[in-house]
């Protein structure tokens, strides 16, 4: 009996080696396969983040005579190679203001404009491998022209009309207890915009336009 086991067990035996040697290469062939269809890949970044864009905060911008001079600082921007001051009259088309090469994380930049009219900034970031992202964006108000122009500020009806410098893209209107009253997407609506709202009872209301990166609030009394 244990000559016949014997002899099943050699004669299984190079069934049992053929699969493991054929397993063995199969995965290597895998493995092959793999590096060639990646060889090409010269971006492992597009799979793993290898690197991360600086952070931008505490953006400020004054006006000064002749300039506005735009502030910022840096976190994490050993991977920059400079910041893009931009600017914008109309929130949509952005011209640069300026550069600044990475260097210690606190920035100052000086925009030489006599332009008046209420302008939006924001920066623009460069990383080494010549990748770009954005900041947020700030808004300085101008002289002459307000951001947004309500009227009439006293309302007997239901109709309020808005002159809007930059898109807007949502309004909200709250009571003077502080109690959201109405609220409507605008799309990025600009220049003349009526704008239809409920019956509300009388008193002091506030209105706010938000637009991207900038906000602003108005008041009108329901007589």
């Amino acid at each position: 009996m244990w000559k016949a086991i014997l002899q099943t067990v050699k004669a299984t035996f190079p069934v049992i080696a053929g699969c493991l040697i054929s397993a063995l290469c199969t995965d290597h062939s895998y493995a092959q396969q793999y590096v060639i269809a990646d060889k090409n890949n010269t971006r492992p970044e597009v799979n793993r983040q290898l690197s991360s864009p600086a952070l931008v905060s505490s953006i400020a911008a004054k006006k000064f005579n002749g300039y506005n001079e735009i502030n910022w600082s840096a976190l994490s921007e050993q991977d920059t190679r400079r910041f893009i001051v931009e600017y914008s009259f109309d929130g949509i088309d952005f011209l640069s203001a300026g550069q600044a090469l990475s260097s210690n994380g606190v920035y100052s930049l000086k925009h030489y404009t006599s332009d008046t009219r209420p302008v939006l900034y924001r920066i623009r970031i460069e990383e080494l491998n010549g990748k770009f992202s954005y900041s947020s964006i700030i808004l300085m108000d101008g002289i002459d022209i307000p951001i947004v122009k309500v009227y009439p500020t006293v309302i007997t009806g239901n109709t309020i009309n808005a002159d809007a410098a930059f898109p807007v893209e949502r309004i909200s209107i709250v009571s003077e207890d502080g109690k959201l009253v109405f609220a409507k997407d605008l799309n990025g609506a600009r220049d003349f915009i009526p704008l239809t709202i409920p019956a509300l009872t009388r008193g002091m209301y506030f209105i706010t336009f938000y637009g991207n990166g900038w906000k602003t609030t108005s008041k009108f009394l329901i007589s």
